[in-house]
């Protein structure tokens, strides 16, 4: 039952309480029914809600996208071994290929096209660092491809926290997210 359901809500015993809950970056279909009625109790509650990053600022979001780029022009066929390039690249002509076949007929009912929906996961590739490629490729599965559209639980929050006029914010910065990423060794990727 729900209601019997470990809630991974902690609560700050303050007046007023605050709440502090763990969220996956998955679509919030896929875990919404299983959040338990206290965590939404807590989230309708709280006039304030703050998440890792504030994934509905433009700022935020192209910030990420720079942050996974290669420094200096450098593409991805520079850096990794010549037989991983050609294997990422048959890989992604393979996904590119299965796309059309994966999307779901009310993504193509809204106007989602597999082109566009491959550049806008994979576009410019060969210009991010390898371990956003290795994020990217994890992503680009058939059920992944299907959940597109759907936003992630953190921003599915977000929106709803500003359609329900609450104070929103982020505790990190792009950098806190991006430096420890960009900052492992090829052999750690």
């Amino acid at each position: 039952q729900q209601g019997e359901l470990n809630s991974f809500l902690w609560t700050i015993r303050r007046d007023p309480p605050a709440y502090l809950f763990g969220t996956i970056h998955v679509p919030y279909t896929r875990v919404w029914d299983f959040i338990p009625n206290n965590s939404k109790a807590a989230f309708q509650a709280s006039s304030s809600v703050y998440f890792e990053l504030d994934l509905t600022d433009p700022y935020t979001i192209s910030g990420l996208a720079s942050c996974q780029m290669l420094p200096h022009g450098e593409n991805l066929q520079d850096v990794l071994p010549r037989e991983l390039y050609r294997r990422l690249k048959r890989h992604l002509d393979y996904i590119k290929l299965m796309l059309p076949h994966w999307m779901t007929p009310d993504q193509r009912g809204k106007g989602l096209y597999a082109d566009y929906l491959f550049n806008a996961i994979a576009g410019n590739w060969e210009r991010k660092r390898p371990v956003w490629v290795m994020l990217m490729v994890n992503s680009l599965t058939e059920t992944d491809i299907r959940s597109r559209g759907v936003p992630v639980l953190d921003l599915y929050l977000a929106q709803e926290a500003e359609r329900m006029k609450k104070r929103t914010g982020a505790v990190e910065r792009v950098e806190e997210q991006c430096h420890p990423l960009n900052g492992l060794n090829f052999s750690q990727v």
